[in-house]
Order: structure tokens, then sequence, then C-alpha cells
């Protein structure tokens, strides 16, 4: 096709794209929608005989299928918008990604551990996604993962799944012949994929190369020892002294596994290996000892896009200003979050079990999307204090009762599918924890058990619990103070981070790092650069939101009652928790929110929402507790 052909009266072609020996790739404009830019995929068979285009037919509508769905779970994947054939030749229109390709990126330059690390991470979200579907990839490569300009995420391209449908036009195909056809590239395609064999793992292989691309700044293929069937490359990598980079031993081990000439001694799926870079970043001391108030572990597979975020990525954080930080610690506020109302009150009286109510005035911040100060709002809000013995205090606010727009703009910046339609919510008036609990919290429930892998500290909050974890904790508190505590749900959850707000974070329109513990590498917005504390940090560190509560926006992701559901369609609008609230089933997807100090920060917002299993432990994950009113 050449420029200013129009196909089916609908698709402008603009320009060549790509040309080769699966077909040709063109930019094109459809005049249909909005005049929006798309990708136009031709794929024009060799072979005219009617079997073998019968099997070529059912071959791209099969594939065709599977990258609608795959675009319609997650934003990583493009969009498949129309696929269709023409005169015996195959098409598909898919959304234009807008950005630079991996390889532009590395461009033969050495990555340094912890970015390799993110970029490994990213892929692996998107091939989580896929692998989920039971989809295989089959060409991943620096050439076909773009680094979306709008908001700086990795996104997967060019299925090799496609070309299977070109090489059924080339021969007299058959379904045995296909199967003894390779697909790939040299140096990212393992033994079994180029026997025509693919599995789950043949991409895991593909993603460790990428990895030693980045770290070494060579193609893999010219890293791979013929002779010994293994890649020789660590004598290539930036830094090698483990002293220097803690990191880059892990890493390498990690690779390693990827690697394996045998499928099956690989990560099995992206999951699994998402998990194991996840780890990469914990301290290398033994974990503390997993708690027994459950017999069930995580073991099944992930099955649903939003819950491969796992890890929050594709956000931004930001310089620490020294401006910020004098006035956290000159706030004004009149209460201590770690500690006993201060109401005039000397600090020697002895407690009630449950302190009298009393309103408290606290200092929030507003930032702009360049992440400057604003303004410093002000509220009053209600609170108690309830005695859970030896010393150790629980922290309830009284969220008022109100209405909002749950979920998020069409304009936010990157806004998921799974936060729409937004919504409108009627809250009814309830109690919510002050900060997520806490170790010291934790153990006055729980004394035989500890958990906390940041670290020996009261006030850190207890991480590593899953959603039976965490019920069994209200379950046990309820018991003990005679007041019926649970998890918030979904919509109480976002409601109490807004506090009145409507930006996408409590603190106005991007976050740093200075008002939240959270990945800062990658700011949101308009913001500059921050830091990476790599652990969680004691509740009340950073400043409270308009309605006195503590990280809401990162340090821990927190459970929520609800059971997950991928979008807000028939959902409640009056506050309940939707979905299977009673049951302790390890195996339903629950509910997380507000990302953790591991996360970026548009995986913060007060919209982001994931879906994890039941049974789901790890140490990004934490809890608060809620009640309601009467």
């Amino acid at each position: 096709m050449q420029p200013g052909y129009l196909l089916r009266n609908r698709y402008f072609i603009q320009q060549p794209l790509a040309s080769g020996y699966f077909g040709e790739t063109y930019l094109a404009i459809d005049r249909d929608c909005y005049q929006r830019y798309v990708v136009v995929k031709h794929l024009k068979p060799q072979n005219k005989d009617p079997a073998v285009l019968q099997i070529a037919r059912r071959l791209f509508e099969t594939e065709a299928m599977a990258l609608r769905k795959l675009g319609d779970l997650t934003d990583r994947i493009p969009t498949l918008y129309a696929y269709f054939e023409e005169q015996s030749e195959f098409y598909l229109v898919q959304e234009f990604i807008e950005g630079q390709t991996l390889a532009q990126e590395l461009a033969n330059s050495r990555l340094s551990t912890l970015t390799t690390i993110h970029i490994l991470r990213e892929i692996l979200t998107g091939l989580s996604i896929v692998h989920a579907e039971n989809t295989i990839h089959r060409d991943l490569k620096p050439e076909n993962i773009i680094r979306r300009s709008i908001d700086g995420v990795l996104v997967l391209i060019d299925f090799g799944a496609v070309k299977e449908v070109r090489q059924a036009t080339l021969t007299t195909a058959t379904p045995r012949t296909l199967a003894s056809i390779g697909f790939g590239t040299e140096g990212y395609m393992p033994s079994e994929q180029a026997m025509g064999f693919p599995k789950l793992a043949s991409d895991i292989y593909a993603v460790g190369a990428i990895g030693i691309e980045c770290l070494t700044g060579r193609e893999p293929h010219l890293l791979f020892d013929e002779e010994l069937l293994e890649f020789k490359w660590r004598h290539l990598y930036l830094t090698s002294d483990p002293k220097l980079d803690p990191l880059i031993g892990r890493l390498v081990m990690v690779l390693n596994k990827m690697l394996q000439q045998r499928y099956l001694d690989r990560y099995a799926n992206a999951t699994e290996a998402l998990e194991a870079i996840d780890r990469l970043m914990l301290p290398p001391q033994p974990r503390q000892p997993s708690l027994t108030i459950s017999n069930r572990r995580f073991v099944k597979p992930i099955d649903r896009a939003a819950f491969l975020k796992l890890l929050g990525l594709g956000g931004f954080g930001l310089v620490s200003s020294l401006s910020i930080a004098k006035f956290i610690h000159s706030s004004d506020s009149e209460f201590n979050p770690n500690g006993r109302i201060r109401s005039g009150e000397s600090r020697g009286e002895a407690p009630p079990t449950i302190s009298q109510p009393i309103t408290v005035k606290l200092t929030s911040i507003k930032l702009n999307n360049r992440g400057d100060i604003i303004d410093r709002p002000q509220s009053q809000v209600e609170i108690f204090q309830e005695d859970l013995g030896h010393g150790v205090w629980l922290t309830m606010v009284k969220i008022p009762a109100g209405k909002f727009m749950m979920g998020s703009p069409v304009t936010e910046e990157s806004r998921e599918r799974c936060e729409h339609p937004q919504h409108s919510v009627n809250i009814p008036e309830f109690y919510l924890g002050q900060t997520q609990v806490t170790q010291a919290q934790w153990t006055a429930i729980f004394p035989d058990t500890s958990v906390g892998s940041s670290g020996n500290n009261s006030q850190l909050p207890v991480d590593s619990i899953n959603w039976l974890d965490a019920t069994s904790f209200c379950d046990r508190l309820s018991q003990k103070t005679g007041r019926k505590y649970r998890l918030p749900t979904e919509s109480e959850w976002e409601y109490a981070c807004r506090a009145e707000t409507t930006d996408p974070f409590a603190y106005g329109d991007t976050l740093m790092t200075t008002v939240a513990n959270h990945n800062g590498e990658y700011p949101y917005g308009q913001a500059p650069v921050g830091s990476f504390q790599q652990k969680a940090t004691p509740v009340g560190t950073f400043p409270p939101n308009l309605f006195g509560l503590y990280d809401m926006h990162g340090n821990l992701w927190e459970w929520c009652l609800d059971e997950w559901f991928e979008n807000y369609n028939r959902a409640p609008t009056d506050g309940s928790a939707r979905g299977k609230i009673e049951v302790r089933d390890g195996d339903l997807l629950r509910v997380v929110r507000g990302g953790s100090w591991f996360s970026y920060g548009r995986t913060c917002r007060a919209a982001s929402r994931n879906g994890l299993f039941s049974s789901f432990r790890h140490c990004h994950y934490g809890m608060r507790v809620a009640f309601s009113k009467g």
C-alpha cells in the first residue's frame, strides 16, 4: 500500500513503519474515529491454495481475538480496534503507541543494576497479563517494547503469534507442519521455541536476555557461547564490586535462572519471575517467621489484569524539599499519632480504657503539579483512643458522612481501565484507624506472632499479612474491645483517602517523597525526581490528609473488605462492600489500595486499585481497621 491509499474507505495510509518477511506495517489515520492515528498491519499470503488459506484464516482469527482480549485487560498492550480479511489478505488495526523503543533507549549503553531491575519489572508486569491468559508473546526484544511518551510506561507490541499466520501461507501448511516452525529473534529465543514448541517460560528467557543487554550494552546473540550453550556476560556489567552494588549478585542469580537452557529450570511464567525481581529489594537477612493464623498459602497463578500491577510500576516521585521537611517538623498538630492525645493532660496521668472523644487540629499541605507547596490547609477532626494493653493504643478517627465521585476522570494521568466508570457514592459516617496497624498493635492482639520485614520497631506498620490474616486481626480485636472492627470497604477507603479533595492525591496534583513514602525515582506530573527509601517508615512520619489520616498514599498497600472486580459496573453506591464478604477463601481476589514504599507515584493515586488473592502475603502489604457508627 502506498501513502494516500484509503483502506476500507476508512483508514488513510500515512506512511510505512516497517516491512519484512512477515508483512508490512503502516501508520494510518482512522477517519471514522476522531482522526486518530492507528497502526495497520498487513499480512499478504504467498500461497493462495484454499486449504492453506483456511488454516491461515483460523490462526488469524484466533490470534486476533487473543490480542483484543489482552488489549482490553491492560494499557500495557496496544488495543486492537479491528481485524478483517479482504481479497484473501489479512489486516490488523491497532492502537498507535507514541514513544521510543527500548532498543533506542538502550542504544549500546550499559545501565545500572537498579535501572535494569525497574525495566525488567515493567516488562514482567505487562507480560504477566499475557501469561495469565495462557498466551505467549514469542518475540520479546527491545525493538518490540515501546516506552509510551505520555506516561513513560513500557508497552509490549508486535506479538510473534501473528507471524505464524504469515508462515502458514508460505508452504503447504498443516497443523503438524506448523508445530515444527520456530518464530523469534536470535539471542532472545530459546531452543524449545526455535524447534516450534514455545512455552510461557520461553518468554522468560527473552526477558533474561534483555536483562543482560541492559547491564552489558551488548546484544545477547553476541554473548552466547555456542559450545557451552550459555551466555558469557558477567565480566561486562557496569558494577562488579558487590560492596558497591549489593543488588548485582542477587540479580545475576535471577537472570541465570531466566536463561537456563531447559525451560523447566526457568521461572514457569511472568508472575513467578516478577516475584523474584520483587524479592531483590528485600533486605538480605533472613525473613521473620510467617504467620500461622491461616494455613492457606499463595500457590495459584495470577489470572486478573489488575493484580499484575503488583509493585505499582510507572509512577513518579520527587526531590526532598527543605521547606517541606521544616514544615513537617514544625506542624502545629495537637496530636502525635505514635503516642497519647495531647489535650492539656499530663503525660503521667493514667489513661482510661477508652479515651473520651476529642477534637484536634491538623495541618496538611497542597502541592501543584511541580511539587511546590501552594497551601497549608487546616482541619479539625474527632478522634478517640482505645487501650490495647501494655501501653499500646489504637487511635480511631471519625470520618464524616458525605458524597464523592469514586474512580478517576478520563483526563487523569496514568488512569487505568479498572478505575472506571467514575460514579457517585454516598458514604455513611464511620471510624477509620488514623494509621496503618503497627507491629506493637499487632503483637498486642496476637502476642505469639511477629510480623515485620522492615525492622524491629513497634511503630513500623505490620507487613507480610494477607487478607485472611487481616480479617482474623479484626475478629480478635472485636473480641477484645467489644466493638465490631473490620477492614474498610473500598469506597470508604477512597473517600477517606481523598478527604473531600478531587485531585489525584490528597495533597494535590502530585506526590513527593517528603509527604509520602514511595519510590520517587520516576516523578508523577511535572515534579522532579525524588528519593527511594526501599523500606517502610514508622507510621505518622509524614503529614496527614484533611481527615487526619496518615500514610493513605504509600508506605504499605492496605487490604479492603471487598472482593475484586475489574471495573465499577454495578458497583454499590451506598458505601457498602462488594462481593463475597463473609467467605474466608484464599482463592478469592480481594482489593488492595494506596500503594507502598516500593510503588511509583502513579500507583499511589487515590483512585488506583489492585486485586490480590486473599492468601497472598508480601512485605508490601499491611492494613488499617474500621468500624461503622453504632
